[in-house]
């Protein structure tokens, strides 16, 4: 039925529209467009107190109508999308001014809020062309203000369902609706949304909604976290949120089967399904904010205050508690787990939260948290308890706080105890833990103040028993000790480097000592940082030897080991990428060609190391993720390209050719000038080859 009357098409009083109601109560397929024109034309008419349930019934119709993928089709382009994003704008204001008590119509008002949300729902599933004609209506502002109105939870069935149905729908894989909705500030009624108190009127059965809309939402970390910058509440808000879940959950657990088996069938089920929905939104809530605080350090910074970091390891505790994610219940397959988020296996959730911990406690703004006793005292009691997980979070957030020299000198000093338990798990933890404590260690181990009592605590033995561990990280960290605490006491370090151990490879009975593993690890590893820092390493040791007196040289001369090989591999390998590593190794060279005797042949394996042929180098370390190669041709060549002699990185150094430090280039002609000296003392003969290298082309540059 069509509208007969020019003044009914414009608008009347009540009475002129009494023909509308006739067809506004069923439009059909006939008739759809006639009725949308009309609303959209007439919003007023449309919901005033003669028409708004006609108009509602008309938006019910409409919503079933949509259901239909053809339909759907049929009406994307139309005038459906302006008239339920001018009607919603128009009801969300009407019910935002008004309270409960005061508007006599806010039944009508709130059935037909439902009802335009529903046909929004309906009509943007599947249907790209219908989203966007919602959003050019303004349909998205319309629909983040309809979430912060309060009928949403006085009546969670239906309206919060409607309105977080649509929400999901419109912004379910269409990147412009989303940040629309998004830059209207539709992430926080979401968030506002999941908060416990929510709970109650049947609300536990919206929460799923409110998780995959939320996942939509978040979808783009990166233009999720700027919106997470500029509302600095947004990001607290998702952690309290989450404690106050978790804190839910944690209590549930706690029911005693016995209490259990007095709950009746039907209770039972309620529960079931609230705690379901409560793990679903943990789980939506914990992996978004992982994803904001990963992409942005102005969120991080956000955190930074121990009430903040109390929470998250509440919520650590939690999941370590209660070991992991077991396989989801039926009523989370079918309820409560958001699509775009896989359920993780093993303690997944336990490991997101221990990286939102060290995220933000990385954080220079997070540097005033290590005052604050109550976390501190925290901390300290999770380190010294038998918890693993635990353990390792509170060593990598305090290793984290505790990067000031005030602050680890402090440590080291005043709680000895603490130290102790580091090292013990250092040595004998798990994997992750072993990691977590060495990092704390090598941290305390950096200020001068602190290094005697790292070593009257047993580290540098501890550390030297894991130079040639197979865990990369604990090899790394281990060997990072050593290098520091042998700069500053030197002597023990030195004595727990060449003190004799049963040796760890297969089929030795003989006796090794931890720098001769670690020499074997740094010739064998294809490691860049081991590789390096262990040559670091060498080459401490060798200066504290024969610059400091750090033990007996004939103690280091016994071991017969290869101190030479290591350094120039350093030189010729890193060298131009790691000038100050490539300095340090020259210095070590001179220091043992200027050592050089019977007992320690060093001038005479130097010589020996010009011939390329004696020393294997290895090829180019290939391009890594941040020094990606130019193209495929550069990438090749680094792989097939054999790096340049001792010889000819000695020339380039003498004569400054190409980025070469002026400081290597005196050391070099340092290192030269002990080798020529060494030419006329030493009584056993040089490798030919090299001898006449270094005369004929490599002294001659020192002038």
């Amino acid at each position: 039925m069509v509208i007969s009357t020019k003044a009914q098409r414009e608008g009347g009083d009540a009475a002129s529209d009494t023909p509308v109601t006739q067809w506004l109560d069923a439009p059909t397929d006939d008739s759809v467009e006639t009725v949308v024109t009309y609303m959209l034309e007439h919003p007023s008419q449309s919901v005033s107190s003669t028409h708004i349930v006609a108009t509602a019934k008309a938006f019910k119709q409409l919503a079933d109508m949509c259901r239909d993928p053809d339909v759907r089709t049929r009406l994307a382009n139309g005038a459906l999308a302006a008239a339920s994003s001018a009607l919603l704008e128009r009801v969300v204001a009407d019910l935002g001014s008004k309270t409960e008590q005061s508007n006599d119509g806010h039944a009508e008002n709130v059935f037909l809020l439902v009802q335009v949300l529903r046909c929004i729902c309906n009509q943007s599933a599947d249907t790209d062309a219908a989203r966007a004609q919602l959003q050019q209506h303004g349909g998205m502002a319309a629909l983040a203000r309809a979430l912060n109105i309060d009928d949403v939870w006085r009546q969670p069935v239906p309206v919060a369902q409607a309105a977080f149905g649509a929400v999901l729908n419109v912004s379910l894989d269409h990147t412009s609706c989303t940040q629309s909705l998004v830059d209207a500030g539709a992430i926080e009624p979401h968030i506002s949304a999941l908060r416990v108190q929510r709970l109650g009127n049947g609300a536990h059965t919206v929460w799923p909604l409110v998780c995959s809309s939320l996942d939509n939402l978040c979808e783009d970390a990166e233009a999720a976290a700027a919106h997470f910058e500029q509302h600095t509440g947004l990001a607290p808000a998702m952690l309290q949120a989450l404690a106050e879940i978790t804190e839910r959950l944690a209590e549930i657990a706690k029911l005693s089967a016995e209490v259990a088996e007095r709950l009746v069938q039907t209770k039972e089920q309620q529960d079931a399904e609230v705690t379901a929905a409560l793990r679903g939104a943990q789980r939506t809530l914990l992996w978004n904010l992982c994803e904001v605080l990963e992409k942005s350090s102005i969120v991080r910074q956000q955190l930074c205050q121990p009430v903040y970091m109390h929470k998250m390891f509440d919520i650590l505790a939690y999941y370590v508690a209660t070991g992991g994610p077991d396989e989801p219940t039926q009523a989370e397959q079918s309820v409560a787990q958001p699509p775009s988020r896989p359920l993780p296996q093993g303690n997944r959730n336990a490991d997101a939260t221990a990286q939102m911990i060290v995220g933000v406690s990385g954080e220079d703004a997070a540097l005033s948290m290590f005052d604050d006793s109550g976390l501190q005292q925290r901390l300290f009691a999770q380190l010294t308890q038998s918890e693993s997980a635990l353990a390792a979070a509170a060593a990598l957030c305090l290793g984290n706080l505790a990067r000031t020299d005030a602050h680890c000198t402090r440590l080291a000093e005043s709680h000895s105890d603490v130290v102790r338990a580091a090292i013990a798990w250092f040595e004998s933890g798990e994997v992750r833990v072993r990691h977590a404590a060495s990092g704390l260690l090598k941290n305390l181990c950096v200020p001068v103040a602190a290094k005697a009592r790292m070593v009257e605590l047993g580290l540098p033995a501890v550390a030297a028993r894991n130079v040639d561990t197979a865990v990369v990280p604990v090899q790394a960290n281990a060997i990072g000790i050593l290098r520091h605490l042998v700069n500053g006491c030197a002597e023990p370090t030195v004595q727990a480097l060449l003190a004799l151990e049963p040796g760890k490879s297969q089929g030795q009975d003989q006796s090794q000592c931890a720098l001769e593993r670690l020499l074997t690890a740094v010739r064998g590893t294809d490691i860049d940082g081991i590789r390096c820092e262990g040559t670091r390493l060498v080459a401490a040791v060798a200066k504290a030897v024969y610059l400091k007196r750090a033990c007996d040289a004939q103690d280091l001369e016994a071991r017969d080991l290869d101190l030479v090989a290591p350094l120039v591999r350093l030189i010729v390998l890193d060298g131009q990428r790691h000038p100050l590593l490539q300095q340090e190794s020259l210095v070590a060279l001179t220091v043992l060609v200027a050592a050089s005797s019977i007992r320690a042949p060093y001038a005479h394996a130097v010589v020996r190391s010009l011939v390329p042929e004696t020393l294997t180098i290895g090829t180019v370390s290939e391009p890594t993720d941040d020094e990606p190669a130019n193209d495929t041709a550069e990438a090749n060549d680094a792989e097939t390209t054999a790096p340049d002699s001792f010889t000819d990185v000695l020339k380039r150094l003498l004569t400054q050719s190409g980025p070469v430090w002026p400081q290597s280039t005196m050391q070099a002609k340092s290192l030269i000038t002990q080798l020529t000296t060494q030419l006329n003392v030493q009584p056993n003969p040089f490798d030919p080859t090299g001898l006449d290298i270094l005369r004929t082309e490599i002294i001659p540059l020192t002038n």
